[in-house]
């Protein structure tokens, strides 16, 4: 069978149709991506995860085997994490990618022993995956611990289904409640990380009378758990105020939320807490812990937060609200506006769809450039770039005494700025130069780079550490094309450094100017701008990048160490003839700006409403020919000594 970019497998442990918010968030990606017309498998793995048994591996390894090579797979962290050995020996023929909900190893109740297997586990199998997704950004910034790099993170934050009667025609108020008072309502399977004990040890502390509380949630899936809580209600005599209803779903847990004053989620740890998007979705004032993510899922109008496992403080917050039904209905109100502004599954199924074609579009391992984006750009780079200072460069070299000159390219990709160079150099010049091309990525190295003897490939990623080590010396020039808006300001001064004891002058061009403009003008123009530039700053794997100032700071490095420095503009001009490029680069800004706003703010719909909109006109200007864009760079020349 022939890979598509549009069919993908997503696999899961035990049965796809379990009542979580894990399985529920990957039940509704799968409807939209099939909403989207992708063609996608979704498939319960056999045995027991994540402390996986025999029939657990085999069923996992089974799965993979029977796809084809080269497809996208979405495995749940909970049975990919278990199973290194599995992810490793697949990693070569398949795009593997973990969706993880939160870590194995902060699972609540571990041992030391079990942590510490999970630790190592999840390490493994992390480390054998294209790419990773989850569902928060606390999440995404936890899996540093597990030797993952920012860059392989994606993050898709859930959605949500808005009630059919919340459409401004209200809700009950709290006043409305039931005879008997408030009602509360929690939603989660009992387990020791869902909390339900403190809220039962904190209900028992307000006395009956004035409240009453539903406990919805699978009582299966920890029977232990769940008897010992429903024997602490029994012992604590609130028979009569909480009742374990089980799991419920569809119109019952629908007609739950719409009987229910004020909910709560009493976890100790949460990945995301799509619960409560779901409560306030129905209008619902939440008090929530503040467990792993839901610091931040919580962290809206509407919501309130208390410290996780204090279930004093939990006693007060609900007591405070069963005594002041005018606080309980502020708060409905803001959970009311809350949920009027939360994003869709149809907007989640969207941004993951956009994620896998990433994913799938297969960029080669160790650089963030595919060789079709460099080649789209090469003309653009050479008609951009100032001839003034590659001359100043050329008749510097021109005046050194040396038979040999020794000039290194770093980043050097597939080979454009080499080939600019030996263009542009007299070709008195280009016979006595020995280059030396240095790029992380070797594939596009060996694509870029014609056999020339006088030409050496270092297939090598240089760190601020390694410059001075791993640069040969003699060394003549030092040049970099479109490189060191990506690095930070401790590599552009490592830089300097070993330029200045080589004595070497230094020829860095096409640097991102922070400056871009497009005809005709469109609305949201400067807030996209204001995003990529944002997401310029952002670590590409050397620290928080230098972006659009980085010319200004490889400049004061330069002069630092004595050099005289050159600046001068390089601009792209692209207009009917790069249609292919425009679009490349209008949907690279769109990635980077929906990064941003993900990272920004806990609700992105309307921006990313508006840069949908925006992608959608820029591309169609962009294929009828009547779209032009310019996009600032520098150039920068620096010679040794006054």
């Amino acid at each position: 069978m022939a890979n598509s970019e549009s069919r993908y497998w997503f696999l899961v442990p035990g049965d796809p149709e379990q009542r979580t918010g894990g399985y529920g968030y990957v039940r509704e990606v799968v409807t939209g991506l099939r909403h989207l017309g992708r063609e996608v498998s979704l498939h319960g793995l056999d045995g027991r995860f994540p402390k996986v048994d025999t029939v657990a591996w085999q069923a996992l390894d089974n799965a993979l085997a029977g796809i084809p090579d080269d497809s996208t797979v979405v495995v749940d962290g909970l049975a990919l994490c278990g199973c290194p050995e599995v992810a490793e020996a697949h990693r070569s023929r398949l795009n593997l990618v973990a969706l993880v909900h939160h870590p194995l190893a902060d699972e609540t109740g571990l041992s030391d022993s079990e942590r510490a297997h999970f630790m190592a586990t999840e390490c493994r199998a992390l480390a054998a995956v294209t790419r990773i997704i989850t569902t928060s950004e606390t999440t995404a910034e936890g899996l540093g611990r597990f030797g993952v790099s920012p860059e392989m993170v994606l993050v898709v934050v859930p959605g949500v289904h808005r009630p059919a009667d919340m459409d401004g025609a209200g809700h009950p108020g709290p006043w409305q409640g039931q005879e008997g008072g408030i009602e509360l309502l929690c939603v989660a399977h009992l387990s020791p990380r869902k909390g339900q004990m403190d809220l039962v040890k904190a209900l028992a502390g307000l006395g009956a009378g004035g409240w009453t509380c539903q406990l919805v949630g699978s009582l299966e899936r920890d029977l232990d758990y769940a008897h010992r809580v429903q024997s602490q209600v029994e012992a604590l005599g609130l028979t009569g105020c909480v009742r374990l209803v089980g799991e419920l779903s569809g119109l019952q847990l629908e007609r739950a939320f719409a009987r229910a004053n004020l909910f709560v989620l009493p976890s100790h740890y949460e990945g995301y807490g799509m619960v409560i998007d779901e409560a306030l979705a129905h209008g619902l004032p939440v008090i929530s812990s503040d467990g792993g993510a839901l610091a931040v899922t919580a962290s809206r109008p509407g919501c309130v937060t208390y410290p996780a496992g204090d279930s004093e403080a939990l006693a007060r917050l609900i007591g405070e609200r069963i005594e002041d039904l005018a606080l309980l209905q502020d708060q409905q109100a803001a959970a009311r506006q809350s949920g009027s502004a939360l994003r869709s599954w149809r907007q989640c199924a969207q941004e993951f769809d956009q994620a896998l074609l990433d994913i799938s579009a297969g960029l080669p391992e160790g650089s963030e450039f595919a060789e079709d984006w460099l080649r789209l750009r090469e003309p653009a780079d050479h008609q951009a770039r100032d001839p003034g200072l590659c001359e100043q460069a050329a008749t510097w070299l021109g005046k050194q005494s040396n038979d040999f000159l020794v000039v290194v390219d770093i980043g050097s990709g597939s080979g454009s700025n080499w080939r600019y160079l030996r263009e542009a150099f007299p070709p008195a010049l280009v016979d006595r130069c020995q280059w030396h091309l240095y790029d992380q990525d070797q594939a596009l190295l060996n694509a870029g780079t014609l056999e020339e003897p006088s030409t050496t490939l270092h297939p090598v990623r240089l760190e601020a550490d390694d410059l001075d080590r791993l640069l040969p010396a003699p060394l003549h020039l030092l040049t970099a094309s479109a490189l060191i808006d990506l690095v930070s300001t401790p590599w552009l001064e490592a830089f300097a450094k070993a330029a200045s004891e080589r004595s070497a002058a230094v020829l860095v061009v096409l640097s991102y100017a922070g400056r871009f403009r497009l005809s005709p003008t469109h609305p949201y123009d400067d807030s996209l701008i204001a995003l990529v530039n944002d997401h310029q700053h952002r670590d590409k794997g050397t620290g928080a990048s230098c972006g659009p100032e980085a010319s200004e700071v490889l400049a004061a490095a330069l002069a630092e160490q004595g050099y005289q420095v050159r600046l001068a503009p390089s601009v792209w001009r692209l207009g009917r003839a790069s249609q292919a490029l425009q679009i490349a680069l209008i949907e690279g800004w769109i990635g980077a700006a929906r990064s941003q706003i993900k990272l920004s703010c806990r609700d992105g719909t309307a921006g990313y409403q508006c840069l949908e909109q925006w992608l959608n006109t820029r591309v169609e200007q962009a294929r009828a020919g009547e779209l032009f864009i310019e996009v600032d760079h520098v150039d920068l020349f620096g010679v040794p000594g006054a």
